[in-house]
């Protein structure tokens, strides 16, 4: 190495750009400074720095140099990985569908990958929290100037807060605009600093209008049908009138009585569309309100002497679809009227109690009264009476059964429906 000889170490290539920067030195008694690979006893290259200062006697006379060689491999194999991992961390961010967007611990935007930038027709770098919504024309979902505190990413970076499913507008430089949503949070290193945060968004536009026109849809559909509930219970209430008429005009008095009944019945039907439509559902009822007022209101058109006392137990809300609502109720009613009409028609007062219960499998409503009892003999699945035909046929209609209940005074009936 003795003189020049340590030109032997050098990488060819870079030797002369080295001979011409320590020349220099040499000329001017300037410090030495540079990194250029120098070869091993095994052959290979490794970086080095290699730094020479100047030795002046006290005139300034340059006397000599002392330089320090410093390998640099190590740092440069480090690094080299980190680039490595970070193009591929960008690689496969950037091809994500959801846009994502990363800032420094400042809330400098350090990376936007192409769904991002796609997204807001711009990708800018180094934009600071208070330039994010200028910067990307970010607006409230109600078209107005984005406040900067209340932007996701800004509560992320300032407030440390995760953000989900926040909502707002882009309005792109082509003047279009769209719908985005998306998740912010701060990022932590493991000793727990933070170190940054991320935004992931995606456009929610035609989600959102399909949304918007469902929800639409199904307002058109609920005011047909609050209008249909409405022109159906006109109907029968003009079928019921005319029946009245016709009883009226009927001298047989079986025959006005089976009028009256049938129009009772229709009543009944047309009474559940008239709740439909003055409560705002169009397929199903509360049977807790509505039998209670069907129980109220029969007993007291068929006892004009307040005889009967209707007492009515349901201890919860329940929801029934209409089409078996209806029914039901017609089966109620027709166990109401004969308890008023049979039960009680020696003119004794008396007491029906109506009691309904349900859980997870099926629903029970129960009538019984403390009346007169039913016949000897009376046999359920033989009765040739109109109503218990009309009781077993609906029953059956419902997948239920309808049951006696055995008491030592009156009678007492059991509607059992699967749910």
């Amino acid at each position: 190495m003795e003189g020049w000889g340590w030109k032997s170490v050098h990488d060819p290539d870079m030797l002369p750009s080295v001979l011409e920067k320590w020349a220099a030195s040499i000329a001017t008694g300037e410090p030495f400074e540079m990194i250029f690979p120098l070869r091993g006893a095994d052959g290979s290259f490794r970086p080095f720095l290699t730094r020479a200062q100047s030795a002046r006697e006290s005139g300034g006379k340059v006397t000599g140099w002392f330089g320090v060689n410093i390998d640099l491999s190590e740092q440069v194999e480090a690094e080299r990985k980190l680039q490595a991992a970070a193009a591929k961390r960008e690689a496969i961010i950037g091809q994500l569908g959801e846009g994502v967007i990363i800032t420094d611990p400042e809330g400098r935007i350090t990376f936007v990958n192409d769904s991002a930038a796609r997204l807001h027709g711009v990708a800018r770098l180094d934009v600071e929290p208070d330039e994010y919504s200028s910067s990307y024309h970010l607006l409230t979902e109600d078209g107005e100037p984005h406040p900067t505190e209340s932007l996701p990413l800004t509560r992320a970076v300032r407030g440390q807060e995760v953000v989900v499913d926040a909502r707002w507008r882009i309005r792109r430089p082509d003047g279009s605009e769209v719908l985005a949503m998306g998740n912010a949070r701060p990022v932590h290193a493991d000793d727990g600093s933070v170190i940054g945060a991320v935004l992931t968004i995606r456009d929610d536009t035609q989600r959102h209008a399909a949304e918007v026109a469902l929800a639409e849809m199904v307002k058109v559909k609920d005011v047909l049908l609050h209008e249909v509930n409405h022109r159906v219970t006109n109907s029968l209430q003009l079928v019921t009138s005319l029946l009245v008429l016709q009883a009226g005009k009927t001298p047989s008095v079986e025959a006005r009585q089976s009028l009256l009944e049938a129009k009772s019945r229709i009543a009944i039907v047309a009474s559940m569309h008239r709740r439909l439509y003055t409560t705002g559902l169009h397929d199903r009822v509360d049977l807790s309100i509505y039998l209670r007022e069907l129980s109220k209101e029969t007993v007291e058109a068929l006892d004009a002497q307040g005889r009967v006392t209707c007492n009515f137990n349901c201890p919860v809300e329940i929801i029934f679809p209409l089409d078996k609502a209806v029914p039901l109720a017609l089966v109620i009613s027709e166990l109401l009227t004969n308890a008023v009409k049979y039960a009680f028609a020696d003119g004794r007062a008396g007491t029906i109690d109506v009691t309904v219960r349900s859980n997870e499998t099926a629903i029970e409503v129960s009538v019984e009264d403390d009346g007169v009892g039913l016949p000897v003999g009376f046999d359920l699945l033989r009765s040739s009476g109109l109503g218990m035909r009309i009781i077993s046929a609906l029953t059956r209609q419902l997948k239920g059964k309808v049951e006696l209940i055995a008491k030592p005074q009156g009678a007492g009936f059991l509607i059992k429906l699967p749910l």
